[in-house]
């Protein structure tokens, strides 16, 4: 759908997932920077500013907060950049069922320190991730745990796959790039799907459903640190208290 303004005469706007996305003349229009300047996720803002660092940025959309901008953190180096973050785990405390999804949304960090720290806020927005990706099907997403870009990986959904889905269903996932010696094991560390929301103590988890709840994100569970994540690595290195964990979309 393309609009035209008469004011500005080569102004167009493209609604996407709920977002106009607009650009100008002066070349800083949807940068994120401000509130005034939101673009809509991490991904496109990384597109058209190429230059674009880690940090905070103003996205909006018209399906999240009645389409007032909001603040988010933005890796804009690993594997060329573009990833919104929608979940930082560095708690065992506080977690349930519905805040697994929403938590903190106005968001608690200032800078990549408080990001990457262990003593800051828990952090969601899975809930708002199936407007941020940047389509239906064959968006990334991206996992790691302890330090940025270890015990995790970068997957692409190849199906419309949803951040909220509620069964263990969506398993048509690739894994692109692998951060770590891990191996993909049933039950007891990291398996093939994309992580579902469930109503258990393993509440965003990769776990089949079936038995042990290893490979979760979020648990309501105070026995882990935070969660309980990688007890069998397949040959590879075990990391069953990861101590923080992150979840990207682009």
């Amino acid at each position: 759908m393309i609009f035209f303004t008469e004011n500005l005469q080569s102004q167009i706007s493209t609604a996407y997932y709920g977002f106009s996305h607009s650009s100008s003349a002066s070349g800083s229009s949807n940068n994120g920077l401000t509130s005034a300047t939101a673009s809509s996720s991490a991904y496109q803002i990384k597109q058209d500013f190429p230059n674009s660092s880690d940090g905070l940025y103003w996205i909006s959309n018209n399906n999240i907060n009645g389409g007032i901008p909001f603040q988010i953190y933005a890796d804009m180096t690993t594997d060329g950049g573009g990833w919104t973050l929608i979940m930082k785990n560095s708690s065992k405390y506080g977690w349930n069922y519905s805040n697994a999804i929403a938590l903190n949304t106005t968001i608690p960090f200032s800078n990549t320190s408080d990001v990457i720290s262990t003593s800051t806020a828990n952090y969601s927005i899975i809930q708002w991730a199936d407007y941020i990706k940047r389509s239906d099907s064959g968006f990334q997403y991206m996992i790691d745990a302890t330090n940025r870009n270890s015990y995790g990986g970068i997957w692409t959904a190849n199906e419309n796959y949803s951040f909220t889905n509620t069964n263990s269903g969506q398993t048509n996932v690739t894994l692109n790039t692998k951060f770590g010696n891990w191996n993909y094991v049933s039950e007891n560390g990291l398996m093939q799907r994309m992580p579902w929301y469930r109503n258990h103590y393993g509440i965003i988890t990769l776990d089949n459903g079936s038995g042990n709840w290893w490979g979760t994100l979020i648990t309501s569970h105070h026995g882990w640190n935070p969660s309980p994540y990688i007890n069998n690595a397949g040959g590879g290195q075990s990391n069953p208290n990861p101590g923080i964990i992150w979840y990207w979309v682009r």
